[in-house]
């Protein structure tokens, strides 16, 4: 028995390590199906999402007020394909409040689609969405975020990361979105993707072209 379990250990091992290799070569010359081009390795979406506002150096004066802090939310992923033309993110970030009169607490949902293309074949390739820090100071902080990747119109991955209990899939569940026992508005122009940032001129090389 301890020998057909320490085999079939190696063979699930196997087949993980088969799967790996398949995914780094990628499929030269072959079209790929949209579930098969992208894995995510990592989101971040509401812990670790603090960054202060980078700072540039010029031979002019400079401001007096301390950087603010922002929200940055990540998805690092791998893709496979030799190219992939377009991949949208739609990021959804949701922040709580407590309202000092009813004591009760107060939601606020920021949303942000970003298109990306010409993602070449490799590894910790990221895609980002940056919450402005008016927001965070007005409206709370992050409690919840979610990122949803779509490849040749197929959603290939949804990732979601929360502080508070939600349901599943909270970015589409009605009883998140249109609860009358909830107060939630939803709130434009806050939530900026990277080219809209101050972080557009940092690194710019390490990041895929937003269209």
């Amino acid at each position: 028995m301890l020998k057909k379990a320490i085999f079939g250990v190696f063979l699930v091992l196997m087949a993980g390590a088969a799967t790996e290799r398949a995914f780094a070569q990628g499929a030269a010359g072959q079209r790929m199906a949209p579930a098969d081009q992208i894995r995510v390795r990592r989101f971040i979406g509401v812990r670790n999402t603090r960054s202060a506002t980078p700072v540039y150096q010029t031979n002019q004066g400079g401001g007096v007020k301390r950087a603010q802090d922002w929200y940055v939310i990540s998805v690092i992923y791998d893709s496979a394909p030799d190219w992939i033309d377009d991949l949208l993110v739609q990021f959804h970030v949701l922040t709580m409040k407590p309202d000092p009169q009813t004591r009760q607490n107060v939601y606020s949902l920021f949303k942000k689609q970003v298109r990306y293309g010409d993602i070449e074949r490799g590894r910790d390739h990221r895609a980002m969405a940056f919450l402005r820090p008016a927001a965070v100071k007005r409206y709370g902080d992050v409690v919840a975020s979610a990122a949803i990747l779509t490849v040749e119109g197929t959603v290939v991955d949804e990732q979601s990361e929360t502080s508070i209990d939600l349901p599943e899939f909270w970015w589409r569940n009605e009883l998140v979105l249109n609860n009358p026992r909830v107060e939630l508005t939803v709130r434009e122009g806050y939530l900026l993707n990277r080219k809209e940032s101050p972080w557009m001129l940092v690194n710019p090389d390490d990041y895929e072209v937003i269209k």
